[in-house]
């Protein structure tokens, strides 16, 4: 019976050779991480939430979906954790396709417990910078979120370097009213000054393109 998933970054690992994975299971259990274990990807995927954080331990080859298949439809689906996938069958172009997807590492059976820690342990270090910049994000999106389309307006004057006397021009409003927009948009993303205006906008347009360039590698 597998429990609910919870808070704690889990190591999950299908295959569908069951001695294997039991065996992988207490090796990454002796080493401290929480493992799971999954006999297909099915299986796995009726199990995962987006919202659990760990990595993943994927066999290439399996009955019906194999691992590079089941990664692919995770990562469209906006289920992006690391992967070390393994395998019995190394060849150089499944290598390389492992590797385009995001793998931490490719390894062939049998390999280094220790190598395999280390894998680990980079593969839960990267899911957690992975969502804390999308925590971040989220936090930055919600406040931008919060501004009207003649605040987002304003904003891409501001942004622009446009002086008071610009905007008035370009809004058709007085250089006060200006100055009213532009203190109304700093009260309702919560900063203190022109300058954290500025940051805080640059930092979400700049996040916002690199999650669209990663949706779009996705996808490809």
């Amino acid at each position: 019976m597998i429990p609910e998933p919870n808070d704690a970054p889990t190591v999950y690992v299908v295959d569908d050779d069951r001695p294997l994975r039991d065996s992988l299971v207490g090796l990454i259990k002796a080493m401290e991480f929480r493992a799971l274990g999954f006999p297909s990807a099915a299986a796995f995927q009726r199990f995962y939430r987006r919202d659990s954080p760990g990595c993943l331990v994927l066999d290439v080859r399996m009955p019906g979906l194999g691992g590079l298949e089941l990664y692919a439809q995770l990562l469209q689906e906006g289920k992006r954790l690391p992967v070390i996938f393994i395998t019995a069958h190394a060849d150089v172009p499944t290598a390389v396709a492992a590797m385009k997807t995001g793998a931490v590492e490719f390894l062939e059976k049998p390999f280094e417990r220790e190598a395999l820690r280390a894998h680990l342990q980079k593969g839960l270090a990267l899911d957690a910078e992975w969502r804390r910049h999308a925590a971040e994000f989220s936090a930055l999106d919600q406040r931008i979120a919060r501004l009207n389309e003649r605040d987002l307006e304003t904003l891409q004057l501001i942004l622009a370097g446009a002086s008071n006397k610009v905007m008035a021009a370009r809004l058709f409003i007085s250089e006060r009213a200006v100055e009213m927009r532009r203190a109304a948009i700093m009260r309702k993303v919560e900063v203190q000054s022109l300058a954290e205006l500025l940051e805080l906008a640059i930092t979400h347009r700049l996040a916002a393109e690199v999650a669209a360039v990663r949706t779009h590698s996705r996808l490809l």
